[in-house]
């Protein structure tokens, strides 16, 4: 466990990373805390919540982590969890990994003594949770514009159907987090001096929660879109086919009537059965192609 304290005129900060199950025990007697919200840090996938304790508000918070994956599938690939404690004196940040939150917090704004109350540290996070999920707003919109790009206007070049699908699975898993995490912040209360940062908070979860819902409609549109047109493409080909079927099967019948090896066929022996042959089938062919032409298939 690797424990560090930032201290202010008014309040303690202690951030903890990658404590163990012992660790947690003691220290949940040390300062009082509810053992199983403790236990509530260690597990990897659990979601934004926000809880009264009789000391301590309780607060769980996901960062993005893209872990080097392009499209995470899960909670766990995509983002970490960070646990928040606070009351009035004390506040206590839990994380299984180490997170560069709370030095840069420490550095712009507590060392400054631009802090005054421990629910402005909350608001901090927040804001600094939030701006981890704006690169990936980011690249999942370009990455939308880029398919779109490649379905529309370059045609040689090919999306797959499941790198949008993973994509879209990306976007839902944004949103989800985005939606609870606003539960969250909106029963987050704050110092009036902290008011304006803490709209700032809010607004930036909208702008991306909009970012996030935008590229998902866009995906499935053009999810939809893309079985469209390579269901136009199957029909163009079947049509194709269907178009020289149509020429060969007279001209096949022909032949195969006149391959048959029958000693009394009529026009076996005629001077002129075989120009005649060739002739007719042209004739039937030409027929055939006026009639589409006329139907305007071709």
């Amino acid at each position: 466990m690797t424990k560090l304290i930032y201290t202010s005129e008014n309040f303690k900060w202690m951030d903890i990373t990658a404590p163990s199950k012992e660790e947690l025990k003691d220290f949940s007697k040390e300062y009082e805390l509810d053992y199983y919200s403790l236990m509530d840090c260690l597990e990897p996938n659990h979601l934004p919540k926000k809880e009264k304790l009789p000391n301590f508000t309780f607060m769980i918070l996901r960062v993005f982590d893209q872990k080097g994956t392009k499209y995470p599938s899960s909670i766990q690939e995509m983002s970490n969890k960070i646990a928040i404690f606070f009351n009035k004196e004390t506040i206590i940040t839990v994380h299984r990994s180490h997170s560069l939150i709370p030095e840069h917090i420490n550095e712009k704004y507590l060392a400054p003594c631009l802090i005054n109350d421990t629910s402005e540290v909350v608001t901090k996070i927040m804001s600094y949770v939030l701006k981890s999920y704006e690169p990936n707003a980011i690249h999942l919109s370009e990455d939308i514009d880029m398919m779109e790009k490649q379905v529309f206007i370059d045609t040689q070049t090919k999306i797959t159907l499941e790198e949008l699908y993973y994509l879209k699975s990306s976007c839902r898993l944004n949103k989800k987090i985005l939606n609870l995490t606003k539960d969250v912040i909106h029963q987050h209360t704050t110092t009036p001096e902290d008011s304006s940062a803490l709209q700032d908070v809010n607004d930036m979860l909208q702008k991306l929660s909009l970012s996030f819902e935008e590229t998902f409609e866009d995906a499935t549109s053009l999810s939809n879109i893309y079985l469209s047109i390579v269901s136009q493409k199957t029909n163009d080909v079947m049509k194709l086919l269907t178009i020289f079927s149509v020429f060969f099967m007279p001209l096949t019948f022909i032949v195969g009537v006149y391959g048959m090896n029958f000693e009394n066929i009529p026009e076996l022996h005629w001077k002129y059965g075989y120009p005649m042959a060739l002739f007719t089938m042209l004739i039937i062919g030409i027929v055939i192609f006026i009639w589409f032409k006329r139907k305007r298939i071709i």
